[in-house]
């Protein structure tokens, strides 16, 4: 009996919770539509960030490297032999032409050379008397001969002893500034000893060097602009372009003029060149947008009209503090400015405009008056 009651009452229960499940059924189906079956898509396409960049025309510059350099240096050296007696100048003075800087003792040579003088209208008096003498028929042109060889040796014994004179007092061979002094008073100089160099800084020299691939870009007389350490910029033109290369490094030297009415200049100094080239169209971008390919070349991507991913070589034009000047690219061009890395050429992706490209301006009547966008750096 007990056991029949436990058949009942679960089979009770069991109507119970069916009776509450269709109940729960039958509300809700006034109330709710039965859901549609739902498809997974999916998206391939990746999303990356573009920017539009116009070209503009600018002109490029092709800057060297170098120092500069006195237009003219002197090592002078002694040309007698003597002590040194009187200093007129010294070291980062400057001095005119022919100015006496330093004198070295004369010994006997002006004594010497009044001797030579002396002999010299001895000579001169034999040499007219047996002149005389031919003429009348009393002496013999052998004779005449001898004097005027004794009056020739007379005369170039006079002019020896001059330039020797001349040489000990050292004078400045052109404007310029002394350096590097050698000597003191006192100092005993021989023939070819060094005294004192002077340098002539007007015009003064930026000279740099060029690889031989940019070589056909110069030219000798070409306006061009020099920039020293010190951060101050010069107006001249190339005087030089070797034709020889610097066999080590394949580079060749050149040579700015630089007029400098101060004639006030300092030798060796690290210094540029910068010559303009022919103009050029190019965009201003930062160095981050640049990549290089599986060749390893320097390139840019940017999505073509189609949606494409494309990778096109790129030359460097000018470089600045703000970014680089590069060519190659199509104008306008919707270079990738995020994403670039994850994306490949060919591949299509969903280009997102930083700002809105120019056409989508034109088309949007809510946008009044729209400004033409430029390139910018980023």
């Amino acid at each position: 009996m007990e056991l029949n009651r436990s058949h009942y009452l679960a089979v009770g229960a069991s109507c119970i919770i069916a009776i509450w499940m269709l109940t729960g059924v039958l509300s809700s189906a006034p109330h709710e539509a039965p859901l549609a079956p739902v498809e997974k898509q999916t998206d391939d396409v990746f999303a990356v960030q573009v920017e539009r960049y116009v070209s503009d025309q600018i002109i490029p510059e092709l800057t060297l490297h170098g120092e500069t350099q006195a237009n003219r240096h002197v090592n002078i050296t002694s040309e007698v032999e003597g002590k040194v007696v009187k200093i007129h100048a010294r070291e980062g003075d400057f001095v005119k032409k022919d100015q006496l800087i330093i004198e070295v003792d004369p010994q006997d040579k002006p004594q010497r050379l009044k001797q030579a003088q002396a002999q010299v209208k001895q000579r001169e008096l034999e040499y007219a008397a047996n002149e005389k003498l031919i003429g009348q028929g009393l002496q013999n042109k052998t004779r005449l001969a001898e004097s005027e060889a004794l009056l020739e040796a007379a005369k170039a014994q006079v002019k020896s002893l001059e330039i020797d004179i001349t040489g000990t007092q050292i004078r400045a061979p052109f404007d310029g500034i002394l350096e590097n002094r050698t000597v003191e008073v006192g100092t005993y100089l021989r023939m070819g000893t060094s005294v004192i160099s002077v340098m002539d800084f007007n015009p003064f020299i930026i000279k740099g060097y060029v690889a031989e691939k940019d070589l056909h870009k110069i030219r000798v007389g070409a306006k061009a602009k020099g920039k020293t350490l010190s951060g101050l910029y010069y107006t001249g033109k190339i005087r030089y372009v070797s034709s020889q290369s610097y066999q080590a490094s394949r580079t060749f030297a050149v040579e700015l003029e630089i007029k400098n009415p101060s004639e006030r200049q300092v030798n060796g100094v690290s210094a540029q060149i910068m010559i303009p080239l022919e103009k050029s169209n190019a965009i201003l971008v930062t160095p981050a947008l640049l990549s290089l390919n599986e060749s390893g070349v320097l390139g840019a991507k940017y999505v073509n009209d189609n949606q494409h991913v494309e990778f096109a070589p790129v030359e460097l034009v000018k470089a600045q503090s703000d970014g680089v000047w590069i060519s190659g690219l199509p104008n306008p061009v919707d270079l990738i400015i995020t994403g670039q890395s994850f994306v490949s050429s060919g591949e299509k992706v969903k280009p997102v405009f930083k700002k809105h490209p120019i056409k989508d301006i034109q088309d949007d009547e809510s946008v009044a008056s729209p400004k033409p966008l430029t390139a910018e750096a980023h």
